[in-house]
């Protein structure tokens, strides 16, 4: 079999492998193509997601910045689950909506994963912690990005367009206020 080396890599690669990789690269066009919002094309490996910080994972910030502030157990340094972030809105039909997608606020520095070692980078999964930006993002004194760009679950960056938690929850049509008092 006819051997040649893929762009790029030092290493040769069978001709069947060649194919696979070249259909790889047409659906990762294709998707770029059709979803110029959500992806496009970086200069490294891959493709990178666009995220929103949306209404949706504002109100679940709100929701986790109201479990630290009123429930009487919880510890502001301490690290907690969905469930016990969102109990409140178990079983209900806007839990899966709005709250599935809650972790992505780590993109922002507004919630961090629970670390298990002090010196390397290990977390307890499914256990977060409000941080200070979230803190301070819930309480109207900073603006963040209003999209992170991600690649392999990683924030490379973040388009600078500031938004403000009153701004991402008007445009899903609800009011700060109401949501904060309820």
């Amino acid at each position: 079999m006819v051997n040649i080396t893929q762009e790029g890599l030092n290493t040769p690669i069978k001709a069947k492998e060649q194919d696979n990789a070249s259909d790889l690269k047409k659906a990762q066009d294709v998707l770029i193509e059709k979803h110029p919002e959500k992806y496009f094309k970086h200069k490294g490996v891959g493709i990178e997601r666009k995220l929103l910080l949306s209404g949706n994972l504002c109100i679940a910030l709100l929701w986790i910045y109201k479990f630290y502030r009123h429930n009487e157990f919880a510890d502001k340094e301490k690290y907690y689950t969905k469930n016990e972030f969102f109990f409140d809105t178990l079983g209900t039909s806007d839990y899966e909506k709005i709250f599935s997608k809650y972790t992505q606020l780590k993109h922002w520095d507004l919630i961090a994963p629970m670390p298990t070692h002090p010196t390397e980078v290990k977390y307890k999964k499914g256990y977060w912690g409000i941080t200070e930006f979230g803190i301070k993002f819930c309480q109207r004194e900073v603006a963040m990005p209003k999209y992170a760009i991600v690649q392999n679950d990683i924030a490379t960056k973040h388009i600078t367009n500031p938004i403000m938690i009153d701004d991402a929850l008007k445009e899903i049509g609800l009011d700060y206020d109401d949501l904060i008092n309820l």
